[in-house]
């Protein structure tokens, strides 16, 4: 079993609650089909500490992630709590964005279908497009293709991706990175990015012209999103009772 840390300012029953949160976003988003076996990776920077992040070790299925295992790492690598090894790109990427936005808290990287469809093509996500994308008006960043990010260069390249505020990053030819305040809102963001990008897809495959909205009709129902703070959490619990999570 995961044991608890032993540390000051690190609440034991907060660290167990997160632990099981994050566990549930993998197999939430593996029940979406939002996974790719036992790649890619989710984060979550422990309660109450910036120097300390939750992630999950390599090896396990998405669909049989649990609370085990989830490892506790600082940011020079080691693993501070749990049992198991963390996969080197992994560590680099939530480790770089951790340290760029200490406001993240929560941070996933996917290689989700629909999303990585539209990160491969010029133009990317559509923000004017449908009323989920407009979700994401303004604040979606774009970073070229760099390889495999198995060293720190390249993890605190795409960690600056985020620094300037977005909250959803296209990585080009590879996937996509979404942060939050916390695991439901991230959860949140993930899932309407995915249902936009369908449905941008579906719409470019009719081969018809599309139908765009105003820049600042897109900015208000943006803002009329955010306004529904409730609406993360909201998802999140529905998603785990569906799983009897």
């Amino acid at each position: 079993m995961v044991t608890t840390l032993d540390l000051p300012a690190v609440d034991a029953d907060a660290l167990a609650r997160a632990r099981e949160e994050l566990a549930a976003a993998f197999r939430i988003a593996a029940a979406h089909g939002l996974h790719e076996g036992i790649d890619n990776h989710l984060s979550l920077a422990v309660p109450g500490r910036d120097d300390l992040f939750l992630l999950n070790r390599y090896g396990p299925h998405w669909s049989e992630i649990t609370a085990d295992d989830i490892l506790v790492l600082d940011l020079d690598g080691h693993v501070v709590d749990g049992s198991g090894q963390w996969e080197v790109t992994a560590f680099m990427i939530h480790r770089g964005c951790h340290r760029a936005r200490p406001d993240a808290r929560a941070v996933f990287h996917t290689h989700q279908p629909y999303a990585t469809s539209v990160a491969l093509t010029v133009a990317g996500l559509d923000t004017r497009l449908s009323q989920n994308a407009m979700y994401f008006h303004g604040a979606v960043a774009r970073l070229d293709y760099g390889g495999l990010a198995d060293d720190d260069a390249e993890g605190d390249r795409i960690a600056r991706s985020v620094g300037d505020g977005a909250s959803v990053v296209l990585l080009d030819n590879h996937g996509v990175l979404v942060v939050g305040r916390d695991v439901p809102h991230a959860w949140h963001q993930l899932y309407f990015l995915e249902q936009a990008a369908r449905t941008q897809v579906l719409a470019q495959s009719t081969g018809r012209e599309l139908v765009q909205v105003p820049d600042d009709v897109a900015g208000r129902t943006r803002a009329q999103w955010l306004a529904d703070s409730d609406a993360p959490a909201a998802l999140f619990a529905a998603e785990r009772r569906l799983l009897g999570l």
